[in-house]
């Protein structure tokens, strides 16, 4: 084996490995602000000790987890300040997101995908079940920054996820705060489809303003 075979090789281990600690943090099984003991992630996560400590690497490099002095690598813990400014950045950026999407769909992009996630947010899985919601949720807002086709978008949001208050979040999800969400993507899905960018990036950034108010009621935060 090559020695460019075997970095190729140790790389995609390393991701698969972040992709299950990912997974750990997502599910609540890692709180914020606990420490990743290596020994007990290589019962859950069977890798070489090297490539986890490259897993923690990209992991830090994608803003999950965090040096800490003394305790070293621990899930990120946010304070409610550092939230907002989060999600201050999310709202400029998904809000151009969505002018761009709507700008491709009036030049004739596809627009099967927001077809399809118009029927989704109709439904009644997505507007009753929060988990159902927040599996929709992702993905949509996903496919609207894929749509706008500016790959730099995906890159700059990346650091901005918040997989560590999942759960907390899901807990805030009351029916009323479903129903709201789905009219905002429905809402939101009208203007793309339409071709009217101005409206859209307005709607994005008055839906994810409204996630970040929501989001400060989050139990934990320092």
């Amino acid at each position: 084996m090559s020695d460019e075979t075997a970095l190729q090789r140790g790389t995609k281990a390393a991701d698969v490995a972040a992709e299950a600690i990912r997974r750990l943090i997502e599910d609540g099984a890692l709180a914020p602000g606990q420490r990743l003991i290596e020994a007990e992630l290589l019962e859950r996560v069977p890798v070489a000790r090297g490539t986890l400590r490259e897993a923690f690497v990209k992991l830090a490099a994608a803003g999950l987890v965090e040096q800490r002095h003394q305790r070293g690598t621990c899930v990120r813990r946010l304070s409610r300040a550092a939230l907002a400014e989060m999600f201050e950045l999310r709202e400029g950026l998904e809000g151009y997101a969505a002018g761009l999407a709507a700008r491709r769909i009036a030049a004739g992009e596809s627009a099967a995908f927001l077809r399809e996630a118009r029927a989704v947010w109709l439904g009644a899985a997505a507007r009753a079940n929060a988990l159902a919601h927040m599996e929709n949720n992702v993905p949509f807002h996903a496919g609207i920054v894929t749509l706008a086709g500016n790959r730099r978008l995906a890159q700059a949001l990346a650091p901005l996820e918040l997989p560590a208050y999942r759960l907390q979040f899901l807990r805030l999800l009351d029916r009323q705060q479903l129903e709201a969400s789905a009219a905002e993507h429905l809402a939101l899905i009208d203007a793309l489809l339409a071709g009217k960018a101005d409206r859209a990036e307005k709607l994005m950034r008055a839906h994810v303003r409204r996630a970040g108010q929501l989001a400060q009621r989050i139990v934990g935060l320092d």
